[in-house]
């Protein structure tokens, strides 16, 4: 009876399935009503519960787990010059993409405020200024990808993730 159990077990080898956390959220964000159940069910509601994003995102590794990206190019196909400002980029990209839940900016509505984080050089050094939100004012900014839904997750990216800013702006 053993080896009969150990040959069925070899035909219907059923190998485990593993989801990646990101990948579930994503899942659930973009699911209906039924699909948010069966993924709640699966995984248990707990995984799914609305805390603050901003809970929830306190390093650029928290980024990461929150939208499935990986981790930071090499970029070596750049010069070695432009590959640090590159790659902070690729972290306040990833960065602002989990603050937005998925949010993606609208180009076509101009009544959709987009947020974007101004910095400042001061004698005391690179500082955060504050948020803004124009609606017809044609200055270049952040780029699409660093604006953010509202004022209150610019401002929190700004200061949370000063260092990263800096590395941007400044290099």
């Amino acid at each position: 009876m053993e080896r009969i159990y150990s040959i069925i077990k070899k035909i219907f080898n059923m190998e485990k399935l593993e989801v990646k956390k990101a990948n579930a959220l994503i899942a659930w964000r973009k699911a209906d009503e039924k699909g948010k159940g069966l993924l709640e069910n699966l995984y248990g509601k707990e995984v799914f519960e609305k805390r603050n994003i901003m809970d929830r995102v306190k390093t650029f590794g928290d980024a990461l787990e929150e939208t499935g990206r990986p981790d930071v190019p090499d970029f070596s196909d750049l010069p070695e010059d432009l590959r640090l400002y590159f790659k902070n980029q690729y972290k306040m990209i990833v960065t602002a993409e989990a603050l937005n839940e998925g949010w993606e900016p609208d180009w076509d509505n101009n009544n959709e405020p987009k947020f974007r984080s101004w910095f400042f050089m001061s004698p005391s050094g690179f500082s955060f200024g504050g948020s803004s939100c124009d609606f017809s004012v044609a200055s270049a900014g952040c780029g699409s990808r660093l604006c953010f839904k509202n004022r209150e997750l610019s401002d929190y990216a700004a200061k949370q993730f000063l260092d990263i800013w800096k590395k941007i702006q400044l290099k």
